[in-house]
């Protein structure tokens, strides 16, 4: 049984792949969606997707790039200011860098759109959530995670490695969706990560490195599947009060990635980076 008709839905980064699949997908089953994203044209043209369905409801699109600060504080500001309050936020933008860019704000560009940009846009939306809807944050985690160093998030000592970076990108979107979950319980928020799987058809998987290309060289699975425990956990009532927990496949999974110090440590380093003046 699904409870997402009528429910208003935001989802980040959702005009390709995964994430697109993933709005198309709420859309279908009836909610009110907002695409946040940074190429709007884009967005304009998923949302005409979305609109030709028989059981679409709203659909808008907003700009924003989580990597950026100044953007994002545009972007929920216009929110709250034109849309009722969510019920559900999908944070599922992303980016994999093959060598070591910086965001408008002088952060790794990596980190900054893959793990701040979540913590930017949920912090930001928090006083905006629809608190006698049951609402739920939806985290795309990946399962290719490791290679934390909480003391060198940013790559200014060791050398940068774009896969490295991406992977402890989604490791961080782990530990920090952990913290995240405990902050919410009081309010009724329920909060849980996922990954896609193994994806090869999408945007960010085509900018992978040769080498991972080849050793990932399997069929993998489609949009569809990948995008699928997503849609579930924002829609479906089976999860309804779960939070805290790491899925694949719609079936909780176990995480590596659980230690309270180390999971307040990255909360904190957000918080940090988030008030930090840019260069």
């Amino acid at each position: 049984m699904d409870l997402i008709a009528g429910k208003r839905v935001l989802i980040t980064g959702p005009t390709s792949g995964i994430g697109r699949q993933i709005a198309i997908e709420l859309g279908k089953l009836g909610a009110h969606l907002t695409l946040a994203c940074r190429d709007e044209a884009k967005g304009h043209d998923v949302a005409r997707v979305i609109a030709s369905e028989p059981n679409a409801g709203d659909v808008n699109v907003l700009h924003v790039d989580v990597s950026s600060r100044q953007s994002v504080q545009t972007f929920v500001a216009a929110y709250i200011a034109h849309h009722p309050p969510f019920d559900v936020l999908v944070n599922n933008a992303g980016t994999v860098q093959g060598e070591r860019r910086e965001s408008a704000d002088g952060i790794e560009l990596t980190f900054a759109t893959n793990v701040l940009g979540y913590h930017r846009v949920t912090c930001g939306l928090l006083d905006h959530v629809n608190a006698t809807g049951s609402p739920r944050i939806v985290v795309v985690a990946s399962a290719f995670a490791g290679d934390v160093d909480l003391a060198d998030l940013e790559f200014t000592r060791r050398a940068y490695d774009g896969l490295l970076a991406y992977r402890q990108s989604k490791a961080c979107d782990r530990l920090w969706s952990w913290a995240l979950a405990r902050r919410l319980q009081p309010r009724g928020i329920t909060v849980n990560a996922m990954t896609p799987g193994w994806v090869p058809d999408t945007e960010l998987s085509r900018n992978l490195l040769p080498e991972v290309r080849q050793a990932r060289s399997r069929p993998g699975r489609t949009v569809a599947q990948g995008a699928d425990t997503a849609v579930w956990l924002a829609a479906s009532a089976d999860v309804a009060g779960v939070s805290g927990r790491f899925y694949a496949e719609r079936r909780e999974a176990p995480c590596e990635f659980r230690d309270h110090d180390t999971e307040e440590r990255l909360w904190r380093i957000c918080e940090d980076l988030t008030s930090r003046t840019p260069r």
